[in-house]
């Protein structure tokens, strides 16, 4: 039994262990340190050591952006893995490199500013990282250690992107292109709007050739652990969508020997393989270079363009809201205000 107030037990091996709190995580849970020795007087001393050191750091703040982002990560246990490599990468890629030297209490605005204006990258980008870094500091602020130095920090606009379709014509060179197995995935992207992630991740399983319908039951990402399928990013993004009839037809006119869709020597293609892939069959159509997730684009596009609402397609393409398919989509909406309008046309006398 530890004598009151000291935190020092005697262990089965015969020896002593002293135990003090480190600091507590982002939900206010104690993160333990230990020490050991055969001596109850020396485990003493350490631990009145490392409590002194302790005490020092929070006075004054000395430990490094680098050291506190570490215990930051580390404490995020509800954080997907693909979030969470994310942010590691952003941590290591872009902080540590030009802030992670600083002690905490050196830390300030026209730092941080300085940093934020210094990043060659785009402003979703930006905001992500800067994201991470108010998330730490803000946690080191509510322990009294720094001040709040992020909230005046202005961040770059971010400029609308432009979303990259394809014209009808181009979509046909581009399905003329196709030749193996492997491509019927840029059909599937092309007539049901999957992610490349989604694409990847669809299993022979997730399709009902009854109903004519494939489920979204995953997407493949890059974690610690390497090539995964985890579940989808949110409720939304698990949905069911309707295979055209021709489309439905190939696929049951295909022959398999693994479980995913989108195989090759059966394993299931990667992500960057895949997106390879597409870049030269956009070549082999004689296309301008794009995206991958122009095919996303192109779906959504051609669905509009035939008349389906947009409730409908927020809904297969997974979005939380029919006002972000809104948002993206508006350049369709508008055409299609000028057609319906030009029919008025029609009865002009």
């Amino acid at each position: 039994m530890a004598r009151r107030g000291e935190n020092i037990y005697k262990r089965k091996d015969g020896r002593y262990e002293g135990r003090y709190i480190k600091y507590y995580d982002v939900s206010g849970k104690a993160v333990y340190g230990y020490v050991y020795s055969k001596s109850y007087a020396d485990v003493k001393e350490q631990l009145a050591k490392c409590k002194i050191e302790k005490q020092n750091i929070q006075s004054n703040s000395n430990t490094s952006l680098s050291n506190w982002l570490d215990i930051w990560l580390k404490s995020q246990g509800a954080l997907k893995p693909t979030t969470k490599a994310i942010y590691q990468s952003y941590i290591d890629n872009h902080i540590n490199p030009s802030l992670g030297g600083i002690p905490l209490k050196k830390l300030n605005r026209d730092i941080l500013q300085s940093f934020i204006n210094g990043l060659a990258l785009s402003p979703s980008t930006i905001k992500g990282i800067f994201s991470i870094l108010k998330s730490a500091l803000s946690v080191v602020e509510d322990k009294g250690f720094i001040s709040n130095i992020w909230s005046k920090v202005k961040l770059p606009k971010k400029q609308k992107s432009i979303v990259q379709v394809l014209t009808p014509a181009q979509q046909q060179r581009l399905e003329h292109a196709l030749s193996d197995n492997a491509d019927i995935g840029i059909l599937i992207c092309l007539y049901t709007g999957l992610r490349i992630g989604e694409l990847c991740a669809l299993k022979w399983s997730d399709i009902n050739f009854e109903t004519a319908q494939l489920t979204v039951n995953g997407t493949q990402a890059r974690t610690e652990k390497g090539i995964e399928v985890i579940p989808p990013k949110s409720k939304t993004s698990r949905r069911e969508i309707p295979i055209p009839p021709f489309l439905i037809d190939k696929l049951k006119a295909m022959s398999y020997t693994c479980e995913y869709v989108i195989s090759r020597y059966k394993r299931p293609f990667d992500v960057r393989t895949y997106r390879r892939l597409f870049k030269k069959l956009l070549k082999a159509a004689g296309l301008p270079d794009m995206k991958f997730h122009c095919l996303r684009h192109t779906f959504a596009t051609r669905a509009l363009e035939v008349g389906i609402d947009y409730k409908t397609l927020s809904e297969i393409l997974g979005h939380s809201s029919v006002g972000i398919t809104l948002d993206l989509y508006a350049h369709s909406l508008k055409e299609h205000k000028i057609k319906q309008m030009n029919k008025l046309d029609a009865i002009h006398i």
